[in-house]
């Protein structure tokens, strides 16, 4: 017996008006993303939780995020906290060891040292401003 009652060309036509319709149809709903170029999500309000073992990924606010039975996490890292930059440590007064010690020598390292103390100082500081460190 014959599984398509009635005419099969009317059967036909009709499924062809439903494609061409469908197709129309398609074109209405912008994208939710678009991939030639990497992935653009668009943001949206949180999704209904999806069905046991199924992730729901997408944006809000900026940033991504996945559904699923667990509940609602972000993908990425949330931004960590940025400290004050500081100058960069100068450069040495004191190059090597002489043939003997004097005092020019050791003032060189007692300039070296108050350097060293100051941009550790510098940076401890900046640590600090950043919420990074807490103070000491």
């Amino acid at each position: 017996m014959d599984g398509y009652p009635g005419d099969q060309a009317r059967t036909t036509r009709q499924m062809q008006r439903d494609i061409a319709s469908a197709q129309g149809s398609a074109g209405l709903r912008p994208p939710l993303l678009e991939a030639s170029k990497g992935w653009i999500f668009t943001d949206m309000a949180t999704p209904d939780t999806p069905p046991a073992g199924k992730t729901h990924i997408y944006s809000q606010g900026g940033r991504l995020w996945a559904s699923s039975t667990a509940g609602a996490v972000p993908l990425l890292l949330p931004d960590y906290p940025q400290a004050p930059p500081i100058s960069d440590l100068p450069s040495r007064a004191t190059v090597s060891a002489p043939g003997s010690y004097s005092s020019a020598w050791a003032g060189n390292v007692l300039s070296d040292l108050t350097a060293l103390f100051t941009w550790a100082n510098a940076l401890q500081t900046s640590l600090e401003a950043g919420d990074i460190l807490l103070p000491l």
